[in-house]
């Protein structure tokens, strides 16, 4: 099942999921098929507002699936004529509205392969069917990435991006792939047809499907970006250059040096921290902590500069996060300075506690220095 984490969009997307949109589905739905009991499908309104986004959207699923014909190919082709012949006077269903017609699909269709990826593609023009097609992976690894392969040229992008979303190993809300996360390499068959796409839609997927690999397989990732930077004719050495940044940014955050080295980093430079201040020592939550300091380095350097705030916890100890501040070019032994404020505005994301909490500056992910701080 997707994996539980909660965050800002699924706080503002669950409220939408309402009684609203499900009586839109009822009316689509009951044009193509007039049999429907769009008055008990609307029930389910009823036990929505309790319910987180997902849960919503699976229960959402199971009421289409008792209110809709038992065969599931009769259902299936209802369903696609909702999707693609609205009800004329009732806004058509797009976007997340159709969440649960992919989740229908991912959950009832694993034995009905071709009509089910058939479906997925005429969906994922729509709503993206980037979680639906996972258990297709995990079900019929061989027949779903051949199937993939054919489209990887299709005209839309959006058939394109999922290719590479779809087979992405740690989707963010998507099931694990953990075939994928063990060896990658089937799935970066794909990429290699997706590398040199016109749609940047589509080349950030590789980018971020790249990122997800070097979580566990850096050494595969950097080796194949120095091939793709090699290899790439000169019209396209701007995609792959574009792809390489974006793809090496947890290496890069790591400090791995082969990474570093890939993007032109200089991690043989000797660069040194100074005069590192935090104001105000004591920061109020909902305000604002601002650093400064200066680098500088022994020679002309290009680096990459990132602060990590390692937050208290509940239980006391500390988990840090890094974020990007900046890339820069350093001159030999010149002095450069930096500033900037990070929020601690509450978040969904993570809970603020109280107490001592600790900064730290990287360059080109090696630690030059930390400052402690109080949080209330």
């Amino acid at each position: 099942m997707p994996q539980k984490k909660s965050t800002e969009n699924e706080s503002a997307f669950k409220n939408w999921i309402n009684e609203a949109l499900v009586r839109r589905m009822a009316a689509h739905i009951q044009q193509h098929y007039p049999s429907f009991d769009s008055k008990g499908f609307i029930q389910v309104s009823h036990e929505l507002p309790k319910l987180e986004m997902k849960p919503r959207m699976r229960l959402i699923c199971d009421f289409l699936k008792t209110h809709l014909p038992s065969e599931y190919p009769k259902a299936l082709k209802i369903l696609l004529k909702a999707a693609r012949q609205p009800k004329s006077g009732v806004d058509p269903l797009k976007g997340f509205d159709l969440w649960a017609f992919t989740e229908f699909v991912q959950r009832y269709g694993l034995e009905h392969f071709e009509a089910s990826m058939n479906a997925l593609h005429t969906l994922t023009q729509k709503f993206t069917a980037e979680f639906a097609v996972r258990p297709f992976i995990i079900h019929n690894q061989e027949r779903t990435l051949k199937q993939l392969m054919l489209w990887s040229q299709d005209p839309s992008e959006h058939v394109r991006r999922w290719v590479s979303e779809g087979t992405r190993p740690r989707l963010p809300w998507g099931e694990l792939l953990r075939s994928f996360i063990k060896d990658p390499r089937p799935a970066l068959e794909l990429l290699e047809e997706l590398k040199y796409d016109d749609s940047l839609y589509v080349r950030k997927s590789v980018a971020n499907h790249l990122n997800d690999i070097t979580k566990d397989h850096p050494e595969l990732v950097i080796k194949t970006l120095k091939r793709w930077l090699k290899d790439c004719p000169k019209e396209h050495k701007d995609k792959i250059d574009w792809i390489t940044r974006h793809a090496l940014r947890t290496q890069v955050k790591a400090g791995n040096p082969k990474a570093l080295q890939l993007l032109g980093y200089h991690t043989e430079a000797v660069v040194k921290l100074h005069d590192l201040k935090l104001a105000p020592q004591t920061v109020k939550t909902g305000g604002h902590l601002e650093m400064s300091f200066a680098l500088s380095s022994t020679q002309n350097a290009t680096v990459v500069v990132d602060y990590a705030i390692h937050y208290k916890k509940s239980n006391g100890s500390h988990s840090a996060k890094v974020f990007k501040l900046s890339n820069k070019d350093l001159k030999a032994k010149e002095r450069m300075d930096f500033t900037k404020k990070h929020s601690f505005r509450p978040v969904t994301t993570r809970v603020l506690y109280p107490g001592a909490h600790v900064l730290e500056i990287f360059v080109n992910g090696k630690s030059l220095g930390k400052a402690s701080f109080t949080l209330k």
